[in-house]
């Protein structure tokens, strides 16, 4: 492939859509004149009858003058083809620079005719002061900034991808088109505008995704869908609703292969057993037992594919993430319309929860916190607005007490959740109000996740041991955002494994678990133990629910201090010690 064409910004905003369709009705009009041309010398074409060296000598001037005519019509029509593809990469290109610079525009930066991004506000100290306030909002105008020079990169790396493949289309057609005899050009014309995604894989930021994703134009997207859906389904930065549909054709295409695959197999094991063990039995023995095992994790893939399909069924379901090819099978689902929800929730569950055994209860318990969000929003006179839920089992999840008992997968997988929630805002023209929520293993999860993530604005930690840090300022959730969640009787919540207990952090704000009488009045249970956090109906779940909307005035407080706190107080023992 040639080396992409190097294109500054100034070019970009000089290139027209419009001019280039204006060249494409002009070309149509020249390819259809040609066409008429190849109709009439058909027509004229030397009778048989005619014979003769006269005769042999027309028809021979005749056939390369209608070779040469129907290779003219090929050749526009492939240049008119790449053109139109063209117009709509530009128009495309156009969109993504437009994204970055209201980007740019709402968060007090300019972008240069030469696409250096500065930072006004910096020029401006005390405006400074006022906007950044804090590390942490530095850190977060720092992501700001990131973003929109990814943004900007990936409008000059489709630019100049796009420059150099009309430039090589342009220049096939025209040796084709002069050549002594060739054949008709083939050029895939279509392909123009639809470059693949930076680096090829999930590793690249967040902001380089949505940024390549902004300069595609709409006829280039569905191309991707349709044809790779592998780039985008579990590319962090991209549309939910893109991401669902690229899933959804990946997981049928997954079944369809399981199903095939456990036929083929099946009619070996029948062929085997049927023919029975012969003279050497070992051997018949070893290949059906060979073909018993591999029928059964066959059928173990099935079952997890099966629990996907079964999660992600219904009209507002979207399939976020699908990684089946694991050891321990990776997924999301969301309830709700991520791209346009006025809130959004993730949920990342813990200890012993897999995609196979799990992903449909915990795809049920989000959306039943949804619904409760909802509730909370209507009764309190919002209810125009939306609220979407995902179930993120994105991680390892820890299936045994040797592996639960480290954080090794919870800070690799907070570094994925942590790309989830940046993916969001980066998809979305307007940020959400986020929350992210963890409970028990996932709350560690979560917490390194938000010691990365820039966008949060809300947390709420439940049946928690331990986030990953003893300081809240290490977490990039607003002051006084960050809820914590204790039952009655929660050992793990007592634990302070991993830290101190979060109810006992600076800065924490506890919400409470016990049995309590709602702002409208209504009655709400009590949890105990570790697993009724978000069991409908109790105040914890309601507490949860209020946070998700938005409505952190509306929340039963409580410091959660309970047993095992007062326990480990008389014995003298530090959390987390």
């Amino acid at each position: 492939m040639a080396a992409v064409t190097a294109v500054v910004l100034t070019q970009v905003r000089r290139w027209s859509a419009a001019r280039l369709a204006v060249a494409v009705v002009r070309l149509d009009d020249a390819v259809r004149l040609l066409v008429e041309v190849d109709g009439a010398l058909a027509r004229a074409r030397p009778p048989d009858s005619w014979r003769g060296a006269a005769a042999d000598a027309a028809r021979a001037e005749h056939e390369r003058m209608a070779r040469q005519v129907h290779r003219l019509a090929a050749g526009a029509a492939a240049v008119r083809s790449g053109l139109a593809a063209a117009a709509d990469a530009v128009a495309g290109l156009h969109a993504g620079l437009a994204a970055a610079q209201e980007l740019a525009d709402g968060n007090g930066f300019t972008i240069a005719a030469d696409g250096v991004v500065a930072d006004a506000v910096a020029d401006a100290p005390a405006v400074a002061v006022a906007a950044a306030g804090s590390a942490a909002g530095a850190g977060a105008r720092s992501a700001v900034r990131a973003e929109i020079v990814d943004r900007v990169e990936q409008v000059l790396r489709a630019a100049g991808a796009l420059d150099t493949e009309l430039a090589a289309l342009l220049h096939t057609i025209a040796a084709d088109t002069a050549g002594p005899d060739p054949s008709p050009p083939v050029v895939p014309a279509a392909a123009i505008g639809v470059p693949a995604p930076p680096g090829g894989s999930v590793a690249d930021s967040v902001a380089d995704s949505a940024g390549w994703w902004s300069v595609l134009s709409a006829a280039a997207r569905q191309r991707v869908v349709a044809e790779h859906p592998e780039w985008i389904g579990n590319r962090d930065g991209i549309p939910a609703v893109a991401r669902n549909e690229a899933n959804r054709r990946l997981l049928g295409e997954r079944a369809a292969g399981l199903d095939a695959d456990l036929g083929a197999l099946q009619a070996r094991y029948d062929a085997l057993t049927a023919a029975g063990p012969g003279p050497m039995e070992s051997a018949w023995l070893a290949a059906r037992d060979d073909l018993l095992a591999r029928l059964a994790e066959l059928r173990r893939r099935q079952e997890v594919a099966d629990a996907v399909g079964a999660a992600a069924a219904g009209a507002d379901r979207r399939l976020l993430l699908l990684d089946l090819d694991r050891d321990r099978p990776r997924a999301a689902v969301a309830t709700g319309d991520v791209d346009t929800a006025d809130h959004v929730a993730v949920l990342t569950p813990g200890f012993g929860n897999t995609v196979g055994g799990d992903l449909p209860g915990v795809v049920e318990t989000a959306g039943a916190l949804r619904d409760r969000s909802a509730a909370v929003l209507d009764g309190s006179g919002r209810s125009g607005e939306s609220v979407a839920a995902v179930a993120w089992l994105g991680y390892d999840v820890p299936g045994g007490p040797l592996n639960v008992s480290t954080a090794d997968a919870a800070r690799c997988g907070g570094a994925d959740l942590a790309r989830f929630y940046d993916g969001i805002d980066a998809a979305r023209p307007t940020d959400p109000h986020l929350t992210a929520l963890g409970h028990s293993y996932g709350s560690l999860t979560t917490g390194y996740a938000l010691q990365q993530a820039h966008g949060v604005d809300d947390a709420v930690l439940f049946g928690s041991p331990g986030i990953g840090t003893d300081d809240l300022g290490d977490v990039h959730v607003p002051a006084g955002h960050t809820g914590v969640v204790e039952a009655p009787w929660d050992p793990v919540a007592d634990l302070g494994w991993f830290g101190d207990d979060p109810n006992r952090l600076d800065g924490v704000t506890g919400l409470s678990a016990r049995a309590a009488t709602l702002p409208d009045g209504a009655a709400a249970a009590g949890s105990v133990l570790h697993s009724q956090y978000l069991t409908p109906g109790t105040t914890s779940q309601y507490n949860v629910a209020a946070t998700v909307a938005g409505l952190p005035g509306q929340r039963i407080l409580d410091p959660g201090v309970g047993m095992g706190d007062v326990l480990r107080d008389a014995l003298g023992r530090r959390p987390g010690s």
